[in-house]
């Protein structure tokens, strides 16, 4: 077992992501606006949106959720050139998994867009590794428990906390989202950008600090339901969550009576086992 578990793994390092990236996720041109763009996110799920040029269909640059959070109220008639950012990391179709997992890593960037003399192909996510992972190393995965992958003591929010203050940590941790807890770090729900995308908000409601109503609380926008998980759970179950509801991030807690938020494991975490092994 042991030596097909490692030739799984070496198989997976080895292999050429352009057989395992997505070619259909949703794509953006230069002239088209903002809402759509942000239309096609809250509708999808999408972390970014890769920006082409119709004709050549080269990458121009990409927009995510943070970019989209971003714009101004007041700003109704921007389209995706005027928004959008170059992305910090592309890859070539012919690189193999394990260097495109350091890379994806090294510049803390999930989605990445790859790439083919600047033609672009399609986006690989560290989701799509995942993925791999599961089809090939599953009873390595199903030995394997969050305990040992989790990050302990969690950054966490209360629901009273008001939206520009979650927003100013997004921002300055570079967090996608938080777990909810009460004052004894029982786990309420969870937090993340594409909540706020959800529910409409812009800039002007992230940045609100000022006056008597600083704006909406967390209670107004996080989501109630939340899959959680314990430390003794596999990282087969784990990323079995992950995948099939979307999720980014899953809180690990105590035990199921008092649901105390002990840590957080990410896809990152997850997909880290290969570099580990």
């Amino acid at each position: 077992m042991r030596s097909l578990i490692s030739y799984s793994l070496s198989e997976i390092k080895n292999q050429i992501i352009y057989y395992i990236i997505d070619k259909n996720r949703p794509v953006g041109y230069p002239d088209d606006s903002a809402t759509n763009i942000r239309k096609v996110i809250r509708d999808t799920g999408a972390r970014i949106i890769p920006i082409i040029d119709r004709g050549n269909k080269k990458l121009l640059g990409i927009i995510d959720r943070g970019d989209i959070l971003l714009i101004s109220s007041t700003k109704t008639n921007a389209t995706a050139s005027s928004i959008m950012i170059s992305p910090r990391i592309t890859l070539n179709e012919n690189e193999n998994v394990i260097d495109s997992l350091n890379s994806i890593i090294k510049y803390d960037e999930w989605d990445v867009p790859i790439v083919n003399n600047n033609v672009y192909i399609g986006l690989l996510s560290i989701g799509d590794i995942i993925k791999l992972l599961i089809t090939k190393t599953e009873s390595m995965l199903k030995k394997e428990v969050a305990e040992n992958y989790m990050t302990k003591n969690p950054i966490t929010v209360k629901e009273d906390d008001h939206i520009s203050k979650i927003w100013n940590k997004m921002i300055e941790l570079k967090y996608a989202g938080f777990p909810v807890v009460n004052e004894k770090l029982r786990l309420l729900g969870i937090i993340t950008q594409f909540d706020l995308i959800k529910k409409g908000y812009t800039r002007i409601h992230l940045e609100s600090e000022s006056g008597t109503s600083k704006g909406p609380r967390v209670r107004d926008v996080m989501s109630y339901t939340v899959r959680y998980a314990y430390p003794w759970s596999s990282l087969h179950e784990i990323s079995k969550i992950m995948l099939d509801f979307g999720y980014g991030r899953i809180p690990i807690v105590e035990n199921e009576n008092d649901k105390k938020v002990i840590g957080i494991i990410d896809r990152e975490d997850v997909a880290k086992i290969l570099i580990k092994r």
